[in-house]
């Protein structure tokens, strides 16, 4: 790998700067010093569900508390487009009531799906998965990624709610 001048290097990161701070700007956080995604993320999934961000946002476990006093765990996965190289483990603690996963492919924003404590050994299950603790955990692939948006209704049968895309949303 060739290495860049330090000079392009410095004025690129000064113009990421100026952007990210607009952005957090945007978002209300200008203050925050945490990944930008993240923030983008939590607050998304947040308005989507119509609950409100954790007290702390820097807290172990989970970052929005939902209408009925739910606990939403936020996290993002962040790929190139066609071959991801980032996978994600989904895992409940015993804090977490829903998990919610933000992708983003090519730094564009593809879906949002949000897994139940409940279901989450159903999806296993419906996916074939064949790793440990399925009654607490999904090691998600890109694979099954598709599977889920593709048999969107199947999923939420098992409690998964795709928050985004609106079109995968069955009635």
């Amino acid at each position: 790998m060739q290495l860049v001048n330090s000079e392009l290097l410095i004025s690129a990161f000064r113009e990421y700067s100026v952007a990210r701070i607009a952005f957090l700007e945007k978002l209300g956080c200008l203050v925050s010093n945490r990944d930008p995604l993240a923030e983008f993320s939590e607050q998304l999934v947040a308005s989507m569900t119509g609950s409100s961000l954790a007290p702390s946002r820097v807290q172990p476990g989970y970052d929005i508390i939902g209408a009925e006093g739910e606990k939403i765990q936020v996290k993002y996965l962040a790929n190139p487009g066609e071959k991801w190289i980032n996978e994600h483990r989904i895992e409940f603690n015993v804090n977490i009531d829903f998990y919610a996963l933000v992708f983003f492919e090519n730094l564009q924003l593809t879906a949002i799906l949000m897994f139940s404590r409940a279901g989450i050994e159903g999806v296993c299950r419906a996916l074939n998965k064949r790793h440990p603790d399925q009654h607490i955990s999904l090691q998600l692939t890109q694979r099954n990624f598709r599977q889920i948006l593709d048999s969107a209704e199947l999923f939420q049968m098992h409690g998964v709610r795709v928050l985004y895309p609106l079109r995968a949303i069955v009635s």
